[in-house]
């Protein structure tokens, strides 16, 4: 078993790469606040419709990259046996502060793209698929958050198969369950206009915000 204040040191360093707000800076620098547009979050759909594709890809990119960097640091500082637990521990970490930033005043994204990067870290076909999944649905049906559902539901799942193979450790099934947990507590708002049939679908005028 890690040390714990090594693994309350992972944490809170994941924690703090998870805080760093690229979507609101990129958009800031298109010239828009997007805490004050759409749904108030900084992530790469929100930034695509406050800001454009490029920064929306940018962002997109950041949030992926810092779940992984969090991810991977956490092996590379806690190597063996506790590893996993390590990288369990800061994939939920830089969720957390991708979605409640310390540097926005605990505000931030929906965290679908950190926890596939964080997962990607782990073992990235699994991420891969589920990328390609989650385009797949947005393609289909314009929902970005119902891709977004899928995808997280699907994670614990694809994790819980991996470790049964052999393939990853049972403890990361912990991750995907609390990246589940996660994401889906932040995605409440859409999931009630999806039942309600008032969801805005990609590329749709406003009509509610999102």
């Amino acid at each position: 078993m890690p040390n714990p204040v090594t693994l309350l040191g992972v944490a809170v360093l994941a924690y703090l790469l998870g805080s760093f707000p690229a979507g609101y800076l990129l958009a800031r620098l298109w010239g828009v606040n997007v805490l004050e547009k759409g749904s108030g979050r900084t992530g790469g759909t929100n930034v695509f419709r406050s800001a454009g594709i490029l920064p929306a890809l940018i962002t997109g990119a950041i949030d992926v990259g810092k779940g992984a960097l969090a991810v991977w640091l956490a092996g590379q500082l806690v190597p063996g046996d506790g590893q996993a637990t390590a990288q369990v521990l800061a994939g939920a970490a830089v969720i957390l502060g991708h979605n409640h930033s310390v540097f926005l005043k605990f505000r931030g994204g929906a965290g679908v793209g950190t926890s596939l990067g964080a997962l990607g870290a782990v073992y990235w076909p699994a991420a891969l698929a589920l990328v390609v999944l989650l385009l797949a649905i947005i393609a289909l049906t314009r929902y970005a958050s119902l891709g977004s559902l899928v995808v997280i539901t699907a994670m614990p799942i694809i994790l819980l198969v991996l470790a049964g193979m052999g393939l990853l450790a049972g403890t990361y099934v912990v991750y995907g369950l609390l990246a589940w947990a996660i994401v889906v507590y932040s995605h409440r708002p859409n999931i009630r206009r999806l039942i309600a049939g008032t969801e805005r679908r990609l590329g749709d005028k406003r009509r509610t915000a999102s």
